[in-house]
């Protein structure tokens, strides 16, 4: 057996002493934002989905099992868990496995190339196919922001407002301000495009979860109340 001296290579800026450890300090919302158009401060090794998976991400067996889980669903597997509920010690991977997800929704297809070791059998959706929302739970408000601006403040307004902005928020306004989930109300309003599935990541100190809605067109189950 090879020591670790032989068998890893030390990282170029750990032996120029230029190493910043806060690269390494993950933000789902900083990545789906990046994908949203928005500016944003975290290091291009979590937002290039390329650099994430070819020098960031390591294939275990619990990352391919919720990614395979994940993407077997919304490729139509019922026999897969709708929803994941991810519970690790502090820095057991859970944000990491939470982007790793986003990239695969935004992405899907193009990164085939650098995802085989993960994902040697689950399809791949097509870029675009997948509704995404990704929340960071330590950012929403708790209580009704004050001003003009329009800032979500419940778990299922900040679900509405990703899918369908500001247009879909107003819309929805009394399920989405209210702190009592909607459950079945909402089931008639709204839209989302035709053929499209819905993947959820929510990432909380508590409860990290990703959840597809059973389908494109029934808001039945919409947001879900566990």
């Amino acid at each position: 057996m090879r020591s670790v001296v032989e068998a890893c290579t030390v990282r170029p800026d750990i032996l120029h002493k230029s190493f910043n450890p806060e690269i390494f300090t993950l933000n789902l919302s900083e990545v789906v934002n990046a994908y949203r158009g928005k500016v944003v401060s975290a290091h291009a090794l979590y937002t290039d989905a390329e650099s994430f998976f070819r020098d960031a991400t390591y294939p275990t067996e619990g990352l391919r099992m919720v990614l395979g889980d994940v993407f077997g669903r919304l490729a139509g597997d019922a026999s897969r868990p709708a929803i994941q509920r991810l519970e690790t010690a502090f820095g057991g991977g859970k944000t990491h496995i939470l982007i790793a997800m986003a990239h695969l929704a935004f992405r899907g297809r193009d990164l085939e190339p650098v995802v085989r070791d993960l994902l040697p059998e689950t399809p791949l959706p097509a870029p675009g196919e997948i509704s995404l929302v990704g929340i960071a739970g330590d950012e929403v408000p708790v209580r009704k922001p004050q001003g003009k601006d329009l800032v979500p403040y419940t778990l299922w307004g900040e679900i509405a407002y990703q899918i369908g902005g500001e247009a879909l928020y107003r819309e929805v306004h009394q399920d989405t301000d209210s702190y009592v989930p909607p459950r079945g109300r909402i089931s008639s309003k709204g839209s989302l495009p035709a053929e499209r599935s819905s993947c959820s990541l929510t990432n909380s100190p508590n409860t990290p979860r990703a959840w597809r809605r059973p389908c494109p067109t029934d808001r039945s189950n919409w947001p879900p109340s566990s």
